[in-house]
């Protein structure tokens, strides 16, 4: 995004309401490349959780599973991730704004902080949670099936020692 902004500058087109437009553009593009990453990462931990292998293999699994269901797992994210943002904006109102305001940490403003980390500790389970029941909707055996022209598949996960490629 820097060198796109660096270039639209370069070519001349600095105005206030394009260089607005190009940040609102860009803003809406990483939240949403932002907010895949958040899913797939999310799914393949749940699904080394399951499984009981990770690294690589449970993120290109979780790339595969979500797929198809890209918008569901998307309006699953999106209340954990505006908790998880107003959870963080209340730190930064009640205890950050305050450590800077008086330039000293008070114990209530510590102990506010540890209430509010364990807050935010609360969702993130949450959040596993609602990934691990997403996961087991998921959770089908293995077969094609061929549907009025489109070909949909199932997923079924081996073990990796007992696996042989085709």
């Amino acid at each position: 995004m820097f060198l796109v902004f660096s270039s639209i500058e370069e070519l001349g087109y600095s105005s206030p309401n394009f260089l607005f437009f190009m940040s609102a553009c860009g803003a809406v593009l990483y939240s949403v490349i932002l907010a895949n990453a958040l899913v797939i990462c999310n799914m393949a931990l749940a699904l080394s959780g399951f499984e009981g292998h990770g690294g690589y293999l449970a993120i290109l699994k979780s790339c595969v599973l979500i797929k198809e269901k890209n918008s569901m797992a998307l309006f699953l994210e999106l209340p954990m991730n505006l908790a998880l943002a107003a959870i963080e904006a209340l730190f930064n109102l009640r205890v950050v704004r305050t450590y800077h305001i008086a330039g000293k940490t008070w114990p209530y403003v510590a102990l506010e902080g540890i209430f509010i980390a364990y807050l935010y500790s609360i969702f993130i389970i949450l959040e596993t949670i609602v990934c691990c029941m997403f996961y087991k909707s998921f959770k089908t055996g293995s077969s094609w099936i061929h549907k009025e022209d489109k070909i949909l598949f199932r997923i079924e996960f081996h073990d990796e020692e007992n696996f042989e490629l085709p």
